[in-house]
């Protein structure tokens, strides 16, 4: 969506007048002095960035810089903003609940000395803004309570995270007023590492979960620290709102995973293989995937911690080491389902989305063990074990009770995010595509994918396949699982011959 023109143009020579006019604001109502106030449009709702805020936006991202920051001025009002405007990402919208644009800002050169000639630079965002434009989305998204959950994320929880081990996540700038800026990622190299399938390789996978155990092995220490469990110190970052108890049947999450049922039930009525105990699949499918909602809930019996929650391909960015070949560094994105949890569901959920059934007979118990010989790491690193707070007989306890969400939250997932294109851009170009699919025509929409897209349909019956012999029929393992189960952990873990720099 295309920036509104400022009442004003803010060049050089109208300084004089602009503060005149915000020194009688002042006195006319009650609002601080933006020296500079700019608009940003987002349908019918106007939202406000000082210029004051748009300096400290552009003086932060340039501290960030590595290569600027030794040279950068002491303070950020010693260089102007021109100009700047936004450009969405794409013709269509990426995002189910955002609007996702560019943010180019335009500055006077910042530093005490420069070889170049430039007097300008032009520094580059993304921004994630809630679609105030589209009613029906923003009741959802009210009613789902995402944006004000991820803002808290990034403004109060991740910043403190960070400092123990590092980044995980893109670079906050802004957080309020349902919108978010970041770094953006892509414009410093980093990528999506899976294809229209949704997949992901051991080498990107092994990258996702050392990140995922810096960061849950920081939420440790730093509740440690603080001397109070994550929970208390910020309750509203993580209150569970994909999977909340006690809601009214009426709520969006209820509805959301009631259509996402029907949608197998009619998957399941085309797959001959299980016609001769269809009804009886039929009946209890609901009940069985319903285990997520009580699963997701923080644990009594496991230690938890700050968990992303929606850990599917697109939501992990990889950062490629100089052949463009092996992954050597990744960021998390959309915190919108934080919550506070064992981490077994954020690892288990990162280890069966973006995977086959046949990659997890080969793969997981030896990704899962390097999870776990990470984390240990990176506690030794503050001279604590991680047996302290999670044993190797509790992860993988954890894993076998857990396992089964991974399974349910694929289901859940990918009937919408592996849809083909042409119908993702249906869903997201219109009010009347959004309410479509989270209410109207959802097992139309999926059932005309199934038919019409190979990549859609071999997916979704690869996961129909491995969840449903676990969840009517749990005491029959499989000769991998019993394998896993009877290896002991020592075993596992001086096989892998991990080494850790």
């Amino acid at each position: 969506m295309p920036l509104q023109e400022p009442p004003f143009n803010h060049y050089a020579g109208q300084e004089d007048l602009i503060e005149d006019f915000y020194k009688l604001l002042k006195f006319c109502i009650e609002i601080p002095i933006l020296k500079h106030l700019q608009y940003f449009t987002m349908g019918a709702t106007t939202l406000h960035l000082s210029f004051k805020e748009m300096q400290e936006l552009c003086f932060n991202s340039l501290q960030d810089c590595s290569a600027t920051k030794e040279i950068l001025t002491a303070v950020p009002e010693d260089f102007r903003v021109i100009k700047y405007e936004l450009n969405l990402i794409a013709e269509h919208p990426a995002g189910y609940l955002g609007v996702h644009q560019y943010l180019l800002v335009e500055i006077s050169n910042p530093f005490k000395s420069d070889r170049n000639d430039e007097t300008h630079k032009v520094l580059r965002f993304f921004t994630k803004s809630a679609p105030m434009e589209i009613p029906s989305r923003m009741a959802y998204i009210e009613e789902f309570g995402v944006f004000k959950k991820e803002i808290l994320a990034y403004r109060e929880v991740l910043p403190r995270l960070e400092q123990i081990f590092g980044q995980v996540a893109p670079r906050c700038y802004y957080a309020d007023k349902n919108m978010l800026i970041f770094e953006d990622l892509k414009h410093k190299g980093y990528r999506m590492g899976a294809k229209r399938d949704g997949l992901l390789d051991y080498q990107h996978l092994s990258c996702a979960i050392k990140s995922l155990a810096k960061m849950h092995a920081a939420s440790l220490i730093y509740e440690m620290r603080m001397k109070s469990k994550m929970n208390a110190l910020h309750p509203d970052a993580v209150v569970e709102n994909a999977y909340p108890l006690n809601m009214k049947t009426t709520h969006v999450r209820y509805q959301n995973f009631s259509n996402a049922v029907n949608v197998y039930k009619e998957i399941l009525r085309l797959l001959p293989k299980y016609e001769k105990n269809l009804e009886n699949i039929l009946h209890q499918l609901p009940e069985k995937m319903q285990k997520i909602f009580e699963l997701s809930q923080t644990s009594n019996k496991y230690c938890n911690v700050f968990s992303h929650a929606d850990l599917w391909a697109n939501n992990v960015m990889f950062r490629y080491s100089p052949n463009d070949h092996e992954p050597i560094e990744c960021r998390f994105v959309d915190f919108q389902l934080a919550r506070y949890a064992p981490p077994m569901l954020d690892l288990i959920t990162i280890l069966t989305i973006p995977t086959s059934r046949e990659f997890r007979k080969s793969h997981l118990m030896p990704l899962l063990t390097e999870y776990y010989q990470y984390m240990s790491h990176l506690m030794k690193r503050e001279s604590l074990s991680l047996d302290q707070f999670l044993t190797q007989e509790q992860f993988y306890a954890s894993f076998e009770e857990f396992r089964i969400c991974g399974l349910i939250e694929s289901l859940l997932f990918s009937h919408l995010t592996i849809l083909p294109g042409e119908l993702t851009q249906s869903l997201t170009s219109s009010a009347n595509g959004f309410s479509d699919f989270f209410n109207r025509k959802r097992v139309e929409i999926c059932l005309k994918a199934f038919h019409t897209d190979e990549v859609y349909r071999t997916r979704l019956c690869d996961m129909l396949e491995d969840l449903l012999p676990r969840v009517f029929n749990p005491n029959r393992l499989n000769s991998y699982t019993e394998k896993c189960l009877v290896q002991s952990v020592d075993q596992t873990i001086s096989c892998l011959q991990v080494v850790f720099v």
